[in-house]
C-alpha cells in the first residue's frame, strides 16, 4: 500500500485528532498520505494537500473518518473510480465502519497485506419528468420517498418491470439495497438481508393498509414509482440521506441495480452477524 487518501468529517473528527494519528502512522511506514484541501485545517494533519477527485483516481485506498453518513458520502463520491474504502467510526453507531477510533492498530494489517475487499451492490436512481431526466444519483444504502408535509399522505403506484405491485398510501416508501436493509428500512419494519446478497427491498413507511408489507425483489428488477398526489402535495426522494429532490404528480422515479459497486475494506476477523449483534442489539444500551 503506497498511496492512501484520507477523508475526515471535521464535525465528527474534532480537531482532526484521529486523522492526525493515522497520517503520522502511515508516514512513519513510508506510505504517501493525502488529504483534500476542502477540509478545514487539513495542513495540520501532516498529509499532502490535494484535490480530492484527482487523488482518488490514483489512490489505492480511501480512509473515511466519521459516521455512516461520512462513509456513504465517500462511497458515492468514488463510485465511478472503484477505489476501496476503509471506514473508521467517530460517530454514534457507525454500523458500516470497519474500525473504531480506538482500533487503529489494525492499520498494520493493511500495510502487511492482511485484509479483504468486499463488494457491495449499489442502485442508480433517476427522475423523469415530461420525458426529460432531471435527477440522477447513485446510492449504497437506499432511496427514500417521503411526504414533506404533516397532513397529507404520500400516495404512489409502484411497478417492477412494468408490472403493477401496489399503491401505497402513507408516509412513504424505502427502496433499499442489502447494505441499506439494516438502516432506515430496518427501523420501518423491513427484513435484515445479508449484504453479500443481491436484492432490492421495498419497505412501506406507516402505510394506511393492513396488507402493506415489505417486498424483496431480484436485483434484476427495475422499479418505477409514480406519485399520485395532487399537484400541491410535497413528496421528496432522498438517496443515501442527500438533500433530496421534490417529486411532482406524474413524475417517474426509477430505481435499478447499478453496474458500479462499493468496495469496502475489512481487516478484522469479524463477520456480518458479529457486527449486527454488537451494533444493533438492544444489549448495547444495557
Amino acid at each position: 500500500m503506497k498511496k492512501i487518501l484520507l477523508n475526515p468529517n471535521p464535525l465528527r473528527d474534532i480537531n482532526l485528532d484521529c486523522t492526525k494519528k493515522v497520517a503520522a502512522f502511515l508516514k512513519e511506514n513510508g506510505v504517501e498520505t493525502f488529504i483534500s484541501g476542502e477540509i478545514p485545517d487539513a495542513s495540520e494533519t501532516g498529509a499532502q494537500i490535494c484535490d480530492f477527485d484527482s487523488a482518488a483516481k490514483s489512490a489505492e485506498m480511501i480512509i473515511s473518518f466519521g459516521g455512516d453518513g461520512t462513509l456513504l458520502h465517500t462511497a458515492n463520491r468514488v463510485a465511478d473510480i472503484g477505489v476501496p474504502v476503509l471506514g473508521i467510526n467517530i460517530g454514534r453507531i457507525g454500523y458500516m465502519a470497519e474500525l473504531e477510533s480506538n482500533e487503529l492498530s489494525y492499520l498494520r494489517n493493511i500495510l502487511d497485506g492482511n485484509y479483504k475487499v468486499e463488494e457491495r451492490m449499489m442502485i442508480d436512481v433517476s427522475v423523469k419528468r415530461n420525458d426529460h431526466v432531471l435527477y440522477n444519483k447513485i446510492g449504497l444504502n437506499d432511496a427514500v420517498v417521503l411526504k414533506t408535509g404533516i397532513i397529507m399522505t404520500a400516495d404512489m403506484d409502484i411497478y417492477a418491470d412494468n408490472m403493477f405491485i401496489s399503491r401505497y398510501s402513507g408516509d412513504g416508501v424505502i427502496i433499499a439495497t442489502p447494505t441499506g436493509s439494516t438502516a432506515y428500512s430496518l427501523s420501518a419494519g423491513g427484513p435484515i438481508i445479508d449484504p453479500m446478497s443481491r436484492n432490492i427491498t421495498i419497505t412501506p413507511v406507516c402505510t394506511h393498509a393492513l396488507t402493506a408489507k415489505p417486498i424483496v425483489l431480484s436485483y434484476k428488477r427495475v422499479i418505477n414509482i409514480v406519485p399520485q398526489n395532487p399537484q400541491n402535495a410535497a413528496i421528496c426522494v432522498s438517496v443515501d440521506g442527500d438533500s433530496g429532490f421534490e417529486l411532482r404528480h406524474g413524475d417517474i422515479l426509477t430505481i435499478r441495480t447499478s453496474e458500479k459497486v462499493t468496495r469496502l475494506i475489512h481487516v478484522k476477523n469479524t463477520n456480518f452477524y458479529d457486527v449486527l449483534y454488537s451494533k444493533l442489539s438492544d444489549r448495547r444500551y444495557s
